[in-house]
This record gives C-alpha cells, sequence and structure tokens, in this order.
C-alpha cells in the first residue's frame, strides 16, 4: 500500500525521454553565507533533464517548501556517497544514506545531500552522467563533397 501511495504522490518526469530519475527520501540543504540554518525538505523525486539536476517534492506533503531545485551539471563539482552528511559550516552531523552534492556557481557554493537507499548507485550514476557532460564534443566528417558534388579541399 505504501509503495502505491508513494508512486501517486512522487510528481512524474517532464518527458518520457528523462532516463535518470530517482526516488528520493530527503534533502537537506547546507548552511552557507546566505543562509544561517541548514535546510530540509521532504521526499520527491532527483532526475536529470536539459543539462540540469533537479529535485522535485512530492505533490501531497504537508510541508510549505513544495518548490524545486536546480542545478546545473556544469556547475556540479563534487559526487559522492557518505553514511552520514557532515554541514561545511556548522559541523552538524545526521547518519543517513546519503548522495553528497557541491555545487559551485560563480563564487557561492552550495552543499546538498539527497537521501535515499540506493546512493551508492545513484553518485555513480550522477558522477557519469557530470563526466560526459563536461566533455568536449566530437566533430566527425563523414566526406568531403559538398552540395553540387565538387569535391571540397581540406587542409
Amino acid at each position: 500500500m505504501g509503495c502505491l501511495v508513494a508512486k501517486l504522490c512522487n510528481p512524474s518526469a517532464p518527458d518520457s525521454s528523462v532516463r535518470y530519475f530517482w526516488p528520493i527520501s530527503g534533502v537537506i540543504i547546507d548552511a552557507s553565507t546566505n543562509i544561517s540554518k541548514i535546510q530540509r525538505r521532504p521526499s520527491g523525486v532527483m532526475y536529470v533533464y536539459n543539462g540540469c539536476l533537479i529535485y522535485q517534492s512530492r505533490c501531497c506533503n504537508c510541508s510549505s517548501s513544495t518548490e524545486s531545485i536546480e542545478f546545473n551539471i556544469c556547475d556540479i563539482k563534487h559526487v559522492n556517497h557518505y553514511n552520514q552528511f557532515t554541514s561545511h559550516l556548522t559541523e552538524d552531523s545526521f547518519p543517513a544514506n546519503i548522495v553528497d552534492v557541491i555545487v559551485q556557481n560563480g563564487d557561492s557554493s552550495t552543499h546538498v545531500a539527497f537521501s535515499t537507499g540506493h546512493a551508492e548507485e545513484i553518485s555513480r550514476e550522477l558522477n557519469e552522467i557530470c563526466l560526459k557532460h563536461r566533455q568536449k564534443p566530437k566533430i566527425f566528417q563523414f566526406n568531403s563533397v559538398d552540395v553540387d558534388g565538387v569535391e571540397i579541399d581540406l587542409p
């Protein structure tokens, strides 16, 4: 019964082409220079869409913080899995299986932990996504003939 409720309450993927879609049991956002205390978000889903890592909370929860969190994949500097979350500023720690993500956007840095039972698998997939996204695209030239059928002299 609980599985059915979770599937009904979790938001769906925005597009059928989304390949990376994970259920999350909670989010911890570390304190920063702008925020003085650690923020916690309820369970929901995390997915990769249009070059961004997006978290959306469940649609039928009692929490007031239902907005989504979105990070550009290019800004993600560190992804790993740990058995506990430790704040970088307040040194508070919370025991949980987490996917630890550090996002560097300009001069500001954001430390976020996604709590899940499959932290090792998700962190590995997210690392692969970040590495692939940072690679320069390869340009292939299949032939050297222009539209009129005349061969083009290549350097």
